[in-house]
């Protein structure tokens, strides 16, 4: 080879990688906020003091450390979960700007408005802004859109503007509230993916706050960083105030069978507070603006999450025994056996099987999922009670289910009670493997032999249909399949269901951070997310790990456990402890959160089946958490 040639190899080797890494290395110098250096326990509450005096009306009491601040250092005063006020300080030191904030607080109309108790109650969160960058600048460079979608680490970064000489700033939590952070959707087909900022809100937002008429140019907007905490609940302010990381305490709850239980049962209490006299749960509940669903219409109710929730109820009773949850349980039944009477979805088959489904007011086409998880509740409940005043329904409900189910075991999802038929193209996520887990429970409740049949075909179909090259390298959502699979132990106990589910948890571990993995997404470790660019959902941390949980307990059924998928539980649940509303969380919350489940981090609203996942996983794996 001549030394042209070897010079000219490589370069053609050598050239892209050392552009990209020079384009790397300048974009992470320019765009790179630091992480802020923390204030401690002491630092902290000398801030709150000094704030408080204002509260109070009193002279600021005085701070002695010389922390720097870039310039602003901002006070969110929260009142019954609502931001009642905020106020800036300014200074070249944390104490400076907190004094200055603090003068600004004493002589507030809206603080000297606020009653005694009003003001001893009220949260004051402090958000020290700790550097900047700019926002974009390379749009033209990059791929169309993309700068935005990927425009700011959501939830940590604020966003400002000094246009024409006036500062104003967005806080990291006022972006979460505006609801501009995940705004994008970049798929039609994925209609609950989303992602990237809305510049243009961004924009107006800031363009208010500063007083400014006319738009801002995004050229004109930052990025910056803080070091935010927040006071503790007024009971518990002898200690320090809490750190918070993307809005939620740093600090997270221990894990063990006492906090899984704890956390599972203020889950249930949640539920329980959002179960309506009707029967029917208020749906969703917006945390920031304390909005909530109408649990008297059915535009947006969903029958598969209502049975679904029942079925974690029911479940938490029979673990817990905690009385308060019957009633409610029962309640839930009650608008079950109500839509029953309308005789919709009701029929006779040849043979002379009543079956009968599950099927909404507005509904026109019955759901297998509905009816399945109906019966997996009502079956839960008889384990929990020994009581078989639901049996005759689950009954019906379970003809209905083998009704649907085809000679090869697999199941029709879609049922016209006008015309008494299924509909055999259409497939949909979760409902075969719902239905498997309601036969397998039916047989554990009543010993029909037929049940047990039944739900090992509808496995034996689920797990066969992975029986090519690369079913091994890619899975769908088969939480529940996994889940039916132990329920149906010992009499279907083909290995092949640990086989799967052990290599359905590996295909998960995949999508499963770890602490130091991604750089500012700690917080993140445990929980489940495709790219780094996203905040993860909360829910597949809740029911993934009941699916792990089963496969875990099938392999200690076959005398094989699999540590690994034991630490993939553990990771995820404590991701989950984390992200639970609580009191020490919970000063951002408009109505009864506690316990609640929020859609991710910068997502606040909580639906039902949020709380039913994540709480089902806490319950179940209290039972043999701390066992060695």
């Amino acid at each position: 080879m001549t030394r042209r040639r070897l010079v000219a190899l490589i370069l053609v080797w050598t050239l892209p990688s050392v552009l990209f890494l020079s384009t790397a290395a300048l974009v992470y110098a320019k765009y790179r906020i630091a992480p802020p250096d923390r204030l401690d326990d002491a630092e902290r509450t000398q801030v709150i003091r000094t704030l408080r005096a204002g509260m109070a009306g009193e002279t600021p009491v005085p701070c002695t450390m010389d922390r720097p601040v870039e310039e602003i250092l901002a006070v969110t005063v929260w009142s019954k979960g609502r931001p009642l006020a905020r106020f800036e300080g300014h200074g070249e030191t944390v104490c400076a700007a907190a004094q200055e904030a603090a003068a600004k607080i004493q002589t507030a109309g809206v603080i000297k408005a606020m009653t005694v108790e009003d003001r001893e109650a009220a949260r004051l969160q402090v958000d020290v802004v700790t550097g900047s960058a700019p926002l974009g600048g390379i749009e033209r460079y990059a791929v169309p859109g993309i700068a935005e979608m990927l425009a700011i680490n959501p939830g940590i970064e604020g966003i400002g503007t000094d246009h024409r000489g006036a500062r104003a700033v967005l806080l990291p939590h006022e972006l979460v509230a505006a609801k501009v952070l995940a705004a994008k959707r970049p798929s039609n087909a994925l209609p609950d993916f989303a992602m990237g900022i809305d510049i243009a809100r961004i924009s107006s937002l800031l363009a208010q706050r500063a007083g400014i008429v006319g738009e801002i140019a995004p050229s004109s907007l930052f990025r910056f960083r803080t070091d935010t905490f927040v006071e503790q609940p007024q009971r518990m302010r002898s200690s320090a105030p809490i750190q918070l990381y993307r809005g939620i305490p740093a600090e997270l709850p221990p894990l063990s069978a006492k906090s899984l239980r704890e956390a599972a049962l203020e889950g249930g209490r949640f539920l329980v507070a959002h179960l309506a006299p009707n029967g029917r749960y208020i749906y969703e509940h917006e945390l920031s603006s304390g909005r909530q669903t109408d649990p008297m219409r059915s535009s947006s109710y969903s029958m598969p999450r209502h049975a679904g929730t029942t079925y974690f109820l029911a479940e938490l009773y029979r673990i817990t025994k905690e009385p308060w949850l019957k009633e409610p349980i029962e309640r839930a039944f009650h608008h079950l056996a109500e839509l029953l009477k309308t005789g919709k979805c009701g029929s006779t088959l040849p043979n002379g099987t009543e079956i009968d489904c599950v099927l909404d007011r507005t509904e026109a086409v019955a759901q297998l999922g509905s009816t399945a998880l109906a019966v997996v509740a009502l079956a839960e409940y008889q384990r929990a009670t020994g009581d078989t005043t639901y049996l005759p329904i689950a009954t019906k409900f379970s003809s209905f289910l083998l009704f649907m189910q085809r000679e090869d075991g697999s199941f029709r999802h879609l049922y016209d009670p006008k015309t008494q038929t299924p509909d055999d193209k259409t497939e949909l996520l979760y409902y075969s493997g719902e239905a498997a887990l309601a036969l397998a429970r039916m047989y554990l409740v009543t010993n029909d032999e037929r049940y047990a049949i039944a739900a090992r075909k509808g496995l034996e179909w689920l797990v066969a249909w992975y029986d090519f090259f690369m079913g091994g390298f890619f899975y769908g959502e088969e939480h529940w399949t996994c889940i039916a699979a132990e329920a149906a132990w010992p009499y279907a106990n083909n290995p092949e269901y640990k086989r799967f589910c052990h290599g359905y948890g590996a295909f998960l571990r995949a999508q499963q951070p770890v602490l130091g993995e991604h750089p500012d997404q700690d917080d993140f470790a445990g929980a489940y997310n495709v790219t780094s660019f996203v905040p993860p959902y909360n829910t597949p941390a809740g029911s993934r790990t009941e699916a792990m949980i089963s496969a875990y307990l099938l392999g200690k059924h076959h005398g094989d456990p699999d540590p690994q998928v034991r630490e993939q539980i553990r990771a995820a649940l404590q991701y989950t402890l984390g992200q639970q509303i609580r009191p020490e969380s919970d000063f951002n919350v408009v109505g009864h959160g506690l316990g609640g489940m929020p859609g991710s981090p910068i997502d606040r609203n909580v639906r039902i089946d949020y709380v039913q996942h994540v709480c089902s996983a806490m319950i179940r794996a209290s039972e043999w958490i701390d066992d060695p």
